[in-house]
């Protein structure tokens, strides 16, 4: 169809596509004769622009930008009469627009570029889905410390992209280092790929040489769990100094439940190996305690678990518990005004 719709609130994704739109449909030699761009206009503009054909050689690319045609907007509320009569009018401008994009010439592309999820309850989304290409790229949540397989299924193919491949460590380094933001995620992911040339293999090493992330809170969370005071207090002050404390003692909560946990499989697993007199107590080798682990949590992948067995081997699961009741009692403090929070949240840290 000659109108797409690319979508969604991945503005990576979504303006990747657009240009590979703009690669793919005008002819080089005739791209400024042939390319309009339109900034988040009207639905007269569409109308008219719908009606264009292209100039010389190959076809005519009409982009609309930042488009908010298929988004809800909120704002303050409008009076009634002139609400009723500014529907009315659009209800004609979206069989008029409905009835152009139908029309469109076969050499004509129309291309929305929405950065925001399609919302397909609205009158205008209804009336161009039947006509359109629908291409949707949401936001992929991503919690730090946890796994993602679209998301490192996407890196893989990221890499690919870049004639290399890439270990698990070094996807899941990456996507916690810059909270899953898939352009800066592309960016590490080109230079490592660049750097290691003529080899083609990006491994954990290469990335934690290339982009260092100290300042980010699974760091800080990471060197405090392993002991390493001082570059923790170093981490979160400058956390500290970008943002409030109550986001980072809310993010330890998480860690700490996600360790006590663990820590508690990893007992228990530990007491069920054979034993008896005669038989000093067992444990099993990290790796095959990560892999037992993994499978209770339903993970997929060993690295995230093996790593956070390896941080938390040296505190008891009693330990654990008193640092979460401690962080608990000082959150408490925080939200009832008897601590300043970047006092409270150090106090802890150094504790």
């Amino acid at each position: 169809m000659p109108v797409i719709v690319v979508c969604g609130e991945e503005e990576f994704e979504v303006s990747r596509r657009v240009a590979d739109y703009k690669a793919k449909l005008l002819d080089p030699q005739w791209a400024s004769f042939n390319f309009t761009r339109l900034d988040n206009c009207d639905l007269t503009d569409i109308i008219d622009a719908a009606a264009t054909l292209p100039f010389g050689m190959g076809n005519k690319v009409v982009l609309i930008d930042r488009c908010e045609l298929f988004t809800k907007k909120r704002g303050k509320e409008k009076d009634s009469k002139k609400e009723e009569s500014s529907q009315a009018n659009k209800d004609k401008q979206l069989e008029v627009l409905g009835k152009a994009l139908s029309a469109v010439a076969p050499n004509t592309y129309i291309i929305f570029s929405c950065p925001y999820n399609f919302d397909s309850t609205l009158k205008t989304s209804k009336t161009v889905k039947p006509l359109c290409t629908l291409e949707e790229f949401p936001k992929e949540k991503y919690y730090s410390g946890s796994e993602n397989p679209k998301l490192s299924t996407w890196c893989n193919k990221e890499a690919k992209r870049f004639s290399a491949t890439i270990d698990d460590a070094a996807i899941y380094y990456l996507l916690d280092s810059f909270e899953a933001d898939l352009r800066s995620v592309s960016a590490e992911i080109q230079k490592a790929a660049v750097s290691i040339l003529p080899a083609t293999h990006i491994t954990h090493a290469v990335v934690v040489s290339l982009s260092p992330h100290h300042s980010h809170v699974f760091t800080l969370a990471e060197e405090w769990i392993s002991g390493k005071t001082g570059a923790a207090l170093v981490s979160c002050q400058e956390i500290l100094s970008r943002q409030s404390a109550m986001p980072v003692i809310a993010l330890l909560q998480t860690f700490l439940s996600k360790w006590i946990h663990m820590r508690a499989l990893v007992d228990n697993i530990n007491s069920s190996l054979p034993g008896g007199p005669g038989l000093n107590r067992r444990e099993l080798p990290l790796q095959e305690m990560a892999k037992r682990v993994a499978s209770e949590l339903g993970q997929r992948s060993t690295f995230i678990v093996e790593r956070d067995l390896r941080n938390i081997a040296r505190h008891s699961l009693d330990t654990l518990v008193e640092k979460r009741e401690r962080l608990t009692e000082i959150e408490f403090l925080v939200k009832t005004g008897q601590m300043p929070e970047a006092q409270a949240l150090e106090s802890f840290i150094a504790s």
